[in-house]
C-alpha cells in the first residue's frame, strides 16, 4: 500500500520527494570546523565499520555554542589490538564498558551528554582536510524523565453491549 499521498500539501502534491528537487537549494559543501575547543552534545553512538571493514564505534557530536553551532563532528574508535585500550579508555567515560552496551541505544533516552572537545585540523595524503578530536571531557550529564504516554481511562461500554457489565449476555 502506498501512503505517499495520504497527507497532500496545500497544492495537492506530496510534500516531499522528487517534486521538490528542482526548487531545492543545494547543501553547502562539507568543510571541517577550524581547530579549537568546542562545547558539544552527543547526538548518537553506534557500532560501525572502518574503511577496511573492521568493527569500530562512532560518536557523533553537535556543536552547541559559537560560530560553529549546529555543525556535526564525529570520532571513530577502532577495535584493533593496538587501538583497543584507547577505545576502552575513552568510551568508558560514557559508561560504554562492555560490548553489550556498545550495541544498545546511546545516549539512553532521557540522558544528554554535554562535552568539551579539543579538535585539530588534519590534512590527509590526498590533500583533503578533516577534523580529528584529540580530547573529550564530559562537562555534564543531564537526566530528564523519559516521556511517558498515559492513556485516559476508557469510558464504560454501553449497557447491554458485548463488553458491558453482563458477561452472560452474548449476542445471538
Amino acid at each position: 500500500m502506498n501512503f505517499n499521498s495520504a497527507f497532500p500539501s496545500s497544492n495537492g502534491k506530496p510534500s516531499g520527494g522528487i517534486h521538490n528537487f528542482d526548487t531545492a537549494e543545494p547543501a553547502p559543501d562539507f568543510a571541517p570546523v577550524p581547530a579549537g575547543i568546542y562545547i558539544a552534545r552527543v547526538r548518537k553512538g553506534e557500532v560501525c565499520q572502518t574503511k577496511t571493514g573492521a568493527d569500530a564505534y562512532r560518536l557523533r557530536f553537535e556543536i552547541v555554542e559559537g560560530e560553529q553551532r549546529g555543525k556535526i563532528i564525529s570520532r571513530i574508535w577502532s577495535f584493533s589490538e593496538r587501538a583497543l585500550p584507547y577505545a576502552r579508555r575513552d568510551l568508558s567515560k560514557f559508561g560504554l564498558t562492555s560490548s553489550a552496551k556498545l550495541l544498545t541505544q546511546f545516549p539512553e533516552p532521557g540522558r544528554e551528554y554535554l562535552v568539551r572537545l579539543v579538535v585539530a585540523l588534519q590534512c590527509g595524503g590526498d590533500g583533503r582536510e578533516f577534523n580529528d578530536i584529540k580530547r573529550i571531557e564530559i562537562v555534564r550529564v543531564d537526566e530528564s524523565p523519559v516521556a511517558t504516554f498515559v492513556l485516559p481511562p476508557l469510558p464504560p461500554p454501553p449497557p447491554g453491549s458485548l463488553f458491558g457489565n453482563r458477561a452472560d449476555k452474548l449476542p445471538d
